[in-house]
């Protein structure tokens, strides 16, 4: 995996980054260690209306609909100058319960988009599994076509354009993905090694004739 803060290699066995020395537990002893409960839309810094967060949250449902295995949400606060996107965003990823319409999906599925509006700039944060559908660079591409909108104070339009964008890109990891042929089972059965009954009556074998017998 990738140092949250710096973007350098970590090794598993790691227990801090050998670049910039960050580590899960100090992020932790910043945050703590304790679950948070969070909407999709999560705007402590107040700067979504009424209307603006229902018609997100509508888009995020529809995004939910066309990717059933992921959920997508956005975080709006300021945050303080010891603390980054990507700081709070990996801890958001571990700490975070999102209240998604099921409960049952896991942050390894989550795509977070963490937005400053005193510092208009945005990050993201995915949850493993969708490390290689969404790389650095994808997100990176993503976050620079956002920059218009943010610094026009526009978050709501950043987030919902964010929301397209993602999704054309889970469509376009999705086509590059190689199909792989499926195999004919190689062991001869039937219905009854599922525990399934066959409609049909079974037929039966007649003995085969002995060598010198006509059949």
């Amino acid at each position: 995996m990738k140092c949250p803060h710096c973007s350098l290699p970590i090794a598993s066995d790691q227990t801090a980054c050998a670049g910039c020395g960050f580590s899960a537990s100090a992020i932790r002893a910043y945050l703590g260690a304790d679950w948070v409960r969070l909407e999709r839309i999560t705007d402590v810094a107040g700067r979504l209306n009424l209307r603006e967060t229902r018609h997100l949250e509508t888009v995020l449902d529809e995004f939910e609909r066309r990717f059933p295995q992921c959920f997508m949400a956005a975080y709006i606060g300021v945050l303080p100058d010891t603390l980054t996107l990507t700081d709070l965003g990996f801890w958001l990823i571990n700490h975070g319960a999102f209240q998604t319409h099921q409960i049952s999906r896991r942050n390894d599925f989550a795509i977070v988009l963490l937005i400053d509006p005193l510092r208009q700039q945005a990050g993201f944060t995915v949850g493993y599994a969708l490390e290689q559908a969404l790389p650095e660079r994808v997100l990176l591409s993503i976050l620079n076509k956002l920059n218009r909108s943010l610094h026009q104070g526009a978050f709501g339009t950043a987030i919902e354009r964010a929301s397209h964008l993602v999704d054309k890109a889970l469509r376009t990891a999705g086509k590059r993905e190689p199909r792989r042929p499926e195999s004919a089972p190689t062991v001869v059965g039937d219905a009854s090694d599922l525990g399934l009954q066959s409609l049909r009556p079974p037929t039966r074998q007649l003995p085969r004739p002995h060598a010198g017998q006509k059949s």
